[in-house]
């Protein structure tokens, strides 16, 4: 009898840390619905010609999402160019999930 014990055991804890999962993704997917759409504009000093100084990263990102009331790490958060360096729009992927990322738009303009 004692051997079945510890496969009933692992089965339910198997069973409860899916269910922790299965939480975590839908929670994740709820947040991915919000930020669909979402533009974000980041304010910079540019020079004359439209050039910032320095550079928008994923820092200035998570905090412009921040004032509008999501709370994501920058460590989530990629940008597709290499080095934003002038005004104009942009996209980044926020990573929730392993499953689940979502692309929002942003705009660098000048302050």
């Amino acid at each position: 009898m004692l051997p079945n014990r510890p496969r009933k055991f692992f089965a339910e804890n198997k069973k409860q840390q899916a269910h922790k999962e299965e939480k975590i993704r839908n929670e994740a997917q709820d947040l991915a619905k919000q930020l669909e759409g979402k533009k974000v504009t980041i304010g910079a000093k540019t020079s004359s010609t439209g050039k910032i100084f320095g550079s928008v990263n994923n820092i200035q990102i998570a905090e412009a999402l921040e004032k509008d009331g999501f709370n994501i790490e920058r460590k989530n958060i990629s940008i597709a160019e290499d080095a934003v360096k002038e005004v104009g729009s942009y996209k980044a992927v926020v990573k929730l999930h392993r499953d689940v990322k979502v692309e929002i738009d942003f705009e660098v303009v000048s302050e």
